[in-house]
């Protein structure tokens, strides 16, 4: 049977704000081993959904489709700087979100919809946007928790959330490849 590697996400366009965040990042921390996200694949996950049969993803297309025209835009920033699992073991670099309700709610609603998806009971949604993967260890951890520690009052504009997607992550030796599948448009409110 045929799968594909699918999640559910918001695209995010590059900004400004964006382009300067990584330039700032790579210069204060080009001492590390950082394999940085392609910034045309960033991107919030909503679900992963993992590995998934082509018949079964008419049925998940299906239901996003649905829970996109039913569900009002909203809006989000992403804000600060910080690291999984902490900013003293950091293996992940990401800029936090900043939202109102509206991205949780949609996460949650998703999340119901695609029952595919069991959680455990303690799960917490935790959006954020990937920035880059450490490589082979930290160098220098208190040069990164300093340069994590004055971009934590980073902001990038605000954001009009009007549609979210289905991705698909190819994994290859040089990282995950992201491709989208399908685009879902969230209701507008005259936003």
């Amino acid at each position: 049977m045929k799968t594909k590697r699918i999640f559910v996400a918001i695209k995010i366009d590059n900004t400004h704000q964006i382009n300067e965040l990584f330039r700032q990042v790579g210069v204060d921390l080009d001492e590390e081993r950082i394999k940085w996200v392609d910034k045309n694949g960033l991107h919030i996950t909503l679900l992963f959904l993992g590995e998934t049969g082509m018949e079964e993803m008419a049925a998940i297309m299906d239901k996003l489709k649905m829970i996109g025209a039913d569900f009002d835009v909203f809006r989000l920033n992403l804000k600060s700087l910080g690291a999984f699992p902490s900013i003293e073991h950091p293996r992940i670099l990401w800029a936090g979100i900043n939202s109102t309700s509206g991205l949780y709610k949609l996460q949650e609603k998703i999340r119901i919809h695609l029952e595919k998806s069991k959680l455990p009971d303690d799960y917490k949604y935790t959006p954020h946007l990937t920035i880059g993967r450490i490589k082979g260890g930290v160098k220098n951890p208190e040069k990164i928790k300093k340069c994590l520690l004055k971009l934590k009052d980073w902001e990038d504009s605000e954001l009009l959330i009007d549609k979210f997607v289905l991705m698909e992550s190819l994994l290859t030796k040089d990282g995950p490849v992201y491709r989208v599948l399908e685009t879902f448009s969230l209701k507008n409110q005259n936003v």
